[in-house]
């Protein structure tokens, strides 16, 4: 056998698993394969076999049951391996509803194959062959790119900056840092697509952690650069994003202060931001996070804000800076009077909040005017840069002329 991370390489004649034994992981497997195979006093029962596509070994690691089959590859197989430690990650963020339900099919599952499973075998003994179906297909992409995101930290992750621009005086205050996975033979794959399998996989408390300490080691280095002229007269900063699962685990705030402390990085040159969830998802974990991060001075901004659960009575109960205005409002706000309205309301709230207001999204000279107008104190968006990667930072702050607006 043959295996990285999470691929193994199985050839012809290896035991993937062995009946009887504990069930640590299962396998879908990409390529070649396997029988399955029962004991049968000194004889094993060959009672079906399993191709691309198919998984194996799930039941075991799911119930934390004895394996009940004997897996033996029929050729070389390339095999994607899912630990218990991975299903675990899956299962943590589940709806209780479908946690109980998967544990009761299990049961009956279970079962129903001690009443009828060797009697139809008997009967047939034919080879089955499984039929794939969409949400089959759903979940083993899913699965995969759950893998391929594991390996990629480190390497193929890496992090965009998108400047965060002072209205007042049209300079840099600091920069969004923003993930971006570099796959080496899909190209660059959407956040939208890999963020989400990171939350329910939990992988997303690893990358963010990785973001971490990269934005601090940049923050260094973008403010070694920047031209004078153009930095706002606030402490330059980066800002990180943050999810529920990062805060569920217990050692949170005092990861992120020995991150600081590692690369000499000080309270005000990292920003947290945090999405409207995040206080009715872990009200309780919310709280005392963030009460921490305030104590010690980190400077917290809620991101989208409005699109979600948006109450008044989270401003009051959570230490809450900076708000970003959602980029739908921004880029409707001159052609729809209900987004300019409410643009205007959530600066007013601010102000009389003493909280400061980011805008995302700016993408025409008219709309940074508008919220100037409106004393919006800062915005982002593409009519000032698109997110880049470090590199073109360097660049841009040596050579970015102020826009006149």
């Amino acid at each position: 056998m043959v295996e990285n991370q999470t691929k193994k390489t199985f050839f012809a004649g290896d035991t993937l698993m062995k009946e009887g034994e504990i069930g640590h992981a299962a396998y879908i497997i990409e390529s070649g394969q396997v029988e399955i195979l029962v004991d049968r006093g000194n004889n094993k029962l060959k009672i079906g076999t399993r191709g691309p596509g198919s998984m194996v070994g799930e039941m075991a690691m799911i119930d934390d049951q004895p394996r009940t089959a004997t897996v033996r590859a029929v050729e070389d197989c390339e095999v994607i391996e899912i630990t218990r430690e991975d299903f675990e990650g899956w299962i943590e963020n589940a709806d209780p509803v479908l946690k109980m339900t998967m544990h009761v099919i299990l049961t009956r599952y279970r079962d129903m194959l001690k009443k009828s499973f060797f009697s139809s075998v008997k009967k047939t003994g034919v080879e089955e062959t499984e039929k794939q179906n969409d949400l089959h297909d759903v979940a083993l992409n899913a699965i995969k790119m759950r893998n391929e995101l594991k390996e990629a930290i480190g390497s193929d992750l890496v992090l965009y900056y998108q400047p965060i621009v002072d209205i007042k005086n049209r300079k840099i205050a600091g920069f969004e840092a923003l993930m971006r996975w570099m796959h080496p033979e899909k190209g660059m794959i959407s956040p939208g697509a890999f963020i989400p399998i990171a939350e329910q996989s939990g992988l997303i408390v690893e990358m963010s952690r990785w973001a971490l300490e990269e934005a601090c080691r940049k923050v260094h280095d973008f403010k070694e650069v920047i031209n004078s002229d153009i930095r706002s007269d606030d402490p330059f900063y980066i800002s990180v994003n943050f999810s529920v699962r990062d805060f569920a685990t217990p050692d949170f705030f005092d990861h992120f202060q020995e991150t600081l402390k590692k690369t000499n990085t000080s309270v005000d040159q990292i920003h947290l931001e945090i999405t409207e969830s995040l206080f009715f998802e872990q009200p309780a974990l919310a709280s005392e996070a963030l009460t921490r991060c305030h104590e010690k001075g980190l400077n917290i901004s809620i991101d989208d804000f409005g699109t979600g659960y948006s109450s008044l009575s989270y401003l009051h109960s959570f230490p809450v800076n900076t708000l970003k205005i959602d980029q739908s409002f921004v880029r409707s706000m001159l052609h729809k009077e209900n987004s300019y309205t409410l643009i205007r309301s959530i600066i007013g709230l601010a102000e009389n909040l003493n909280l400061k207001v980011i805008a995302e999204g700016i993408e025409h000279q008219e709309e940074a005017t508008a919220l100037k107008e409106l004393n919006c104190q800062k915005c982002q968006g593409y009519w000032f840069a698109r997110p880049m990667p470090e590199a073109d930072v360097l660049t841009f702050l040596k050579e970015w002329a102020v826009p006149d607006f």
